[in-house]
Parts: structure tokens; sequence; C-alpha cells
């Protein structure tokens, strides 16, 4: 199941999956919800838009990734991405109906401290 989730987590960084309206709407669950690194908190709709204008792959790095199965079809990831400037704490709530959907995601920036031991 790990190999699974950090696939799919990946997958939000690939211009090949994010420029699929069909695919994004498949991927993320009805109910969906984020609190973005921003600190905004968005719909489903919003994500789709946002991550629809993306031109290229995100070249973000995943790090330090775990998972645990808090309920038989409720999978909790955690993981810290990096990029050139910030590194960020990253939760996702996976949910298994007929298939995996990502029902909930957030990202927090890290400090500076922080960013620098990763």
């Amino acid at each position: 199941m790990e190999k699974i989730l950090l696939e799919l987590e990946q997958s939000f960084f690939k211009y090949e999956y994010i420029s699929d309206r069909q695919w994004l709407s498949d991927i993320l669950h009805p109910d969906f919800s984020e609190c973005g690194k921003s600190g905004f908190l968005y719909t489903k709709e919003d994500t789709v838009e946002a991550l629809l204008s993306c031109e290229k792959d995100r070249d973000i790095e995943i790090l330090d990734f775990q998972w645990a199965q808090p309920a038989d079809s409720c999978f909790l990831v955690n993981y810290i991405t990096k990029t050139e400037n910030a590194a960020y704490y990253r939760t996702s709530l996976w949910i298994r109906e007929d298939k995996l959907r990502l029902r909930f995601h957030q990202a927090s920036r890290l400090s500076e401290k922080m960013f620098e031991k990763v």
C-alpha cells in the first residue's frame, strides 16, 4: 500500500496527471477539501482549477513519507516536500470506496530551521 499511496501523491506533481480534468475529477473525492500552504481553504473545484493552470511538472521532492491505516477504508499519509526555497509538512487522507480517492489535504510551511534540517 505504501508504494500505491506514494505514487498517488507524486502524481499531483506531474503535469501528465494535473493537466487531465477527468483524472482530477476521479481522484479527488466529491467532498474533497484542502487547507493550502497559503492558509486558505479550497474546495474540489478550486483545486481542480488551480492544478489545471500548471503548465509543467512541479519540481517538488518528497521526503520522510509515512502512512497509517486508521480504519479499513481510510489511509492517512504524512510527508515533507522540499522545493528550492521552502519545505512543507503535508497530510493527506485517502478513502477507499470503489477506488482510492483523496478526501483531504493540508500543507503547512515549515520554519527555516526545519528547512535546513531536511
